[in-house]
């Protein structure tokens, strides 16, 4: 038997076998961040499209921005939905998911603050807070389970509230569809719908006011997702925040 003999065509075959599948990694890992996605409270969705677009620019990294409740994107990332990072309205549910192990690195709290205030139809009569109570009128808010109906039990208490709606975007599409008299939503949703006006004069609330408000917060999946949330504190990203009617307040 002849040794120290290799046959120079399987030596080529192994070498060009060992090249496609380095390529084929590369593609794979390529592939799998061609798109971030982000999962994204729906109250920050358009803020969240904003940022998407700057982070794009700078990266050259597609975002996918799939809004939703928060409560239900977090049972979402619990049943192995793909995503490679999470802004929530509530960050006790990003403080589970870390406990659990499903994030990357710690969680980004008090990326912004948003509040609420009882709007109704601009083209309707105003209103003052007795209104609240008068069962004549249609009011509707947050079911309590999604964080800006827990917000709404939590600051008024029992109300005759008509119609439970699954986030404030879908309270606010009510009012504007004229078919709530009053509706309890978020500022940033009276500042973006024209068709919208506050209830009665409320003021905004100082930073350390207690107040009717969320904090929202944010945690990575993926590698990609960290630096997508570390850009999120830059001055470009919370510029964009404030842009959309959000408050900007200290990282603790």
């Amino acid at each position: 038997m002849r040794t120290g003999r290799h046959n120079p065509f399987i030596l080529l075959l192994c070498a060009g076998t060992v090249g496609l599948l380095a390529w084929l990694t590369v593609f794979s890992q390529d592939d799998d961040h061609a798109v971030l996605r982000v999962l994204v409270a729906s109250s920050l969705v358009d803020a969240a499209t904003n940022l998407g677009e700057r982070w794009t620019a700078d990266s050259g990294m597609a975002v996918e921005v799939i809004p939703g409740g928060s409560n239900h994107l977090a049972a979402q990332i619990r049943d192995g939905a793909p995503a490679d990072a999470f802004l929530s309205a509530d960050e006790t549910l990003l403080e589970r998911l870390r406990t659990d192990g499903r994030l990357v690195g710690s969680v980004r709290h008090s990326l912004a603050r948003n509040h609420l205030v009882v709007a109704r139809p601009a083209n309707g009569p105003d209103r003052e807070p007795i209104d609240l109570h008068d069962p004549a009128l249609v009011l509707v808010a947050c079911a309590p389970e999604v964080p800006c109906g827990a917000v709404v039990v939590q600051w008024f208490g029992d109300l005759p509230v008509d119609s439970l709606e699954s986030s404030a975007r879908a309270t606010a599409t009510r009012l504007v569809l004229g078919e709530a008299d009053l509706g309890i939503v978020y500022a940033t949703d009276v500042a973006s719908h024209p068709d919208l006006v506050a209830a009665w004069p409320q003021d905004v609330p100082k930073p350390d006011d207690p107040c009717p408000c969320v904090a929202y917060g944010a945690a990575a999946l993926s590698s990609a997702g960290s630096r997508f949330v570390s850009f999120l504190t830059t001055t470009e990203a919370r510029t964009v925040l404030t842009d959309h009617g959000f408050a900007l307040v200290a990282d603790s």
